[in-house]
């Protein structure tokens, strides 16, 4: 992949992760289903009074949601991972033993082991601060089904003796509910971080569905449909079928016909289909949209990309390539 596409993705991945988190309802309890697209179930909790920052998932795939209650000075959050065989309770009491042998202060009291709802919970009390002692409670709790780990961190600064029944009531609040019919913006995320990875066929499996959902009814943001789109096409590339790497591409030219880099990847794409006459009109339709464009990053030089290895031997395309390059009268 491209260094310049893969800078775009994580920048837009940046803003995924703080714009679409949404403030929660502080009047009742509002339960936030969090879920793995792949899986059939959601990580149901009573979030009243917290504010989520972040939603989304990180590049190695996990699913995270971290929030605040600035009131109660409490945060929670929330992964959930996918592995490779099934979940067991084992794997949970391993993970939390983890945490207690990689907890970077010692802390105040003895670590405490305990269930609630039959879900294996550890506690602990840390101090904290700068020359003032301020404790601060965590509760670490792991649910496991199926293929996938939820871990959940519950945790309050400034705490006193009592404290730890509220942060006991958010994980009495814990569910395990039918997960929501995953969106366009879900199978994007979920297709992102493999195709960061440059795993391209486990990407373009979730691209797929964003994109035929987004045919039906769009919901994306335009900078994240169009990273969307641009995704997809790459991914289709990279494994050798250039046939829906063009359809994906005219598809995106369809919507948003001065797009720079959509001409640009449309011409790679005719570039190995060796259709050089379809490659230099794309290629000029690239660099002219391109020069319209206000800000933003410029996209590459042809000469140096290769895919226009082998047409850089032809004079013609030699010659187009060396006169786009040239600055703009």
């Amino acid at each position: 992949m491209p260094s310049f596409t893969q800078s775009v993705l994580i920048g837009v991945l940046g803003l995924i992760w703080f714009a679409f988190g949404t403030a929660m309802a502080t009047e009742s309890p509002q339960p936030a289903p969090i879920a793995l697209v792949e899986q059939p179930w959601a990580v149901s909790l009573d979030m009243t009074g917290f504010h989520v920052q972040i939603d989304g998932v990180k590049p190695d795939g996990r699913r995270y949601v971290f929030a605040t209650n600035s009131a109660a000075s409490m945060h929670l959050s929330v992964t959930l991972e996918a592995v490779s065989g099934q979940a067991t309770e084992q794997g949970c009491l391993a993970h939390l033993e983890r945490i207690a042998r990689t907890s970077p202060e010692q802390p105040r009291q003895n670590i405490t082991r305990y269930e609630i709802r039959q879900v294996p919970v550890l506690e602990y009390l840390l101090a904290e601060g700068n020359g003032t002692q301020i404790d601060r409670l965590h509760l670490f709790a792991c649910v496991r089904k199926d293929t996938a780990y939820a871990d959940i961190h519950v945790a309050k600064t400034g705490f006193t003796t009592g404290d730890e029944s509220r942060l006991r009531e958010v994980l009495q609040s814990l569910d395990i509910v039918p997960a929501p019919l995953a969106g366009s913006l879900d199978h994007f995320r979920a297709g992102s971080a493999p195709y960061l990875q440059g795993r391209f066929r486990h990407a373009i499996a979730h691209y797929e569905q964003a994109i035929a959902l987004e045919r039906a009814h769009s919901t994306l943001d335009k900078a994240v449909w169009r990273l969307l789109v641009h995704n997809l096409g790459v991914a289709y590339g990279m494994t050798g079928d250039l046939t829906r790497a063009k359809a994906t591409l005219d598809y995106g030219l369809s919507q948003d016909p001065a797009n720079s880099l959509f001409h640009y990847h449309l011409a790679r794409t005719y570039a190995g289909m060796n259709d050089r006459e379809k490659a230099m009109q794309s290629l000029h339709a690239a660099f002219r949209h391109d020069r319209q464009r206000k800000g933003g990053d410029r996209i590459p030089d042809p000469r140096q990309d290769v895919s226009f290895r082998r047409f850089m031997l032809d004079p013609t395309f030699r010659d187009l390539a060396e006169s786009l390059m040239q600055p703009a009268i």
